[in-house]
């Protein structure tokens, strides 16, 4: 950050020099000489002084408003040129939930280097908090996710809309008692039977815990858990061996190879839909690559 921004800037912050040049790890006399000079400069007092307290005039209030656009422009600068340098230097850094670890490596990574072979790809596997985190810290350049809330300054390129579903073992009594019902797209099962079955609660995600209320508005009964697992794979293969029922997104079922392996049922008063998005910052250099991964994307998962 330019010296005049980041001195004038904490003084201002700090109401006062004795503060403000702690921070800053130089001598008070050395600030207050820069700011004197600064005023001398630009020809307007910036401060009013009132013994040790600093408080902005007028001018000095615009000329900080200034400032820090001068300060969020050096910003997007700094990051545009970065975005270019990774963009010549041929790398996309690409981030994912863990869950579609293996959609990724065996089918959308050939993809890529296919229609890019000029582009480096770089995987990372995360939680989908995290991957918003870097996403916005700018570290990484698009992540493939489930989202609940958007943040105003990420683009979300909707891939599919896919229902949420109860999870259970292909041979579970569920099987017996579900039913088929018009605008659902997998046999139905009532909150009242669930209540029967052992849940796999997912602390990775809280599926179960964040569906619950779907289900259950009008029961007052406890779930009954047994098993807490750290992410859908753990959570599908308990499933699988008879050991519980989840709620998950039918899209991380099949992402994870489990579609044939398990029973998928409908629940709630209507089908449930979790939206998945290829998100990534919409003022990156890499824009138009960032948009066709999500194409590529929605070209392969409907092969799930």
């Amino acid at each position: 950050m330019d010296r005049t921004v980041e001195y004038v800037l904490e003084v201002a912050r700090c109401g006062g020099i004795a503060k403000a040049a702690r921070n800053l790890y130089i001598t008070p006399s050395a600030l207050s000489k820069f700011i004197i000079q600064k005023e001398e400069e630009i020809g307007v007092r910036i401060f009013n002084r009132e013994g040790n307290k600093f408080s902005l005039t007028f001018p000095g209030e615009r000329y900080v408003e200034m400032l820090k656009e001068e300060a969020a422009l050096q910003e997007k600068m700094r990051t545009e040129m970065a975005r270019l340098a990774d963009m010549f230097s041929g790398r996309m850094r690409v981030g994912f939930q863990m869950s579609f670890a293996s959609f990724m490596t065996k089918k959308v990574l050939p993809a890529l280097q296919s229609e890019y072979p000029e582009i480096r790809v770089l995987l990372e596997e995360a939680g989908r908090e995290e991957l918003i985190r870097l996403v916005k810290k700018k570290q990484l350049d698009i992540v493939l996710t489930t989202a609940e809330e958007k943040e105003e300054d990420l683009h979300y390129d909707r891939i599919v809309d896919s229902p949420v579903v109860i999870v259970a073992a292909l041979e579970s009594e569920l099987k017996h008692r579900a039913q088929s019902r018009p605008g659902f797209s997998y046999p139905w099962i009532s909150g009242e039977d669930i209540l029967t079955e052992d849940v796999i609660f997912d602390r990775g995600e809280r599926s179960f815990r964040k569906y619950a209320g779907w289900l259950f508005s009008h029961e007052k009964k406890p779930l009954h858990s047994e098993i807490t697992v750290t992410n859908a794979r753990t959570a599908l293969l308990c499933v699988e061996q008879g050991m519980g029922i989840i709620a998950i997104p039918e899209i991380l079922v099949r992402a994870l190879g489990y579609a044939d392996r398990v029973a998928m049922y409908s629940f709630g008063a209507e089908d449930r839909t979790e939206a998945l998005y290829a998100v990534f910052d919409p003022h990156s250099a890499l824009t138009y690559e960032q948009k066709q991964f999500g194409e590529i994307i929605r070209k392969l998962i409907i092969n799930l």
